[in-house]
């Protein structure tokens, strides 16, 4: 497959380089990169907010299925003994003080084709206060400050 003017490669150094464009497009490329050549990919994926956002997020009911359709080309790209970390960020259930699951599930689907070395949390105190009604006005939860590493 051709690089596109929708995959371009942005930098390179010795120790290896970055592209800019669709990562689905990019790990199925022979021509960007060779199958087992990677020996990480770390990856902080749109999250399934509750509400669209303009770079495309998908719905909380979709989120896992879509995700699933990278996983053939992280196994083709990632080298023996390679890494893939997902930075995955997660979700409430609208108009209620609940959260979603998505993420639990995207890591049980990841587990069905990837070993799961570890699961992390990325503690970001400097995160606004969400969703606004349950946390700030009626106070029945706490402000959300981490986010679900997957390694």
């Amino acid at each position: 497959m051709a690089l596109g003017e929708d995959l371009k490669l942005v930098y390179r150094t010795e120790l290896g380089q970055a592209y800019q464009g669709d990562a689905r497009r990019l790990l199925e490329s022979d021509q960007a990169i060779k199958p087992g050549s990677v020996d990480l990919i770390f990856t902080s994926p749109p999250f399934a907010l509750t509400l669209p956002k303009d770079y495309g997020n998908k719905t909380q009911q979709e989120y896992v299925q879509w995700f699933e359709a990278f996983v053939p080309g992280f196994l083709r790209s990632l080298a023996p003994g390679g890494s893939l970390v997902i930075d995955i960020g997660g979700s409430w259930l609208r108009g209620t003080p609940r959260r979603s699951t998505y993420h639990f599930e995207l890591a049980i689907m990841l587990g069905h084709h990837l070993e799961l070395c570890q699961e992390l949390y990325w503690y970001n105190p400097a995160r606004l206060p969400s969703p606004a009604e349950w946390v700030n006005r009626r106070r029945v939860r706490v402000k959300d400050s981490v986010d679900l590493v997957l390694w």
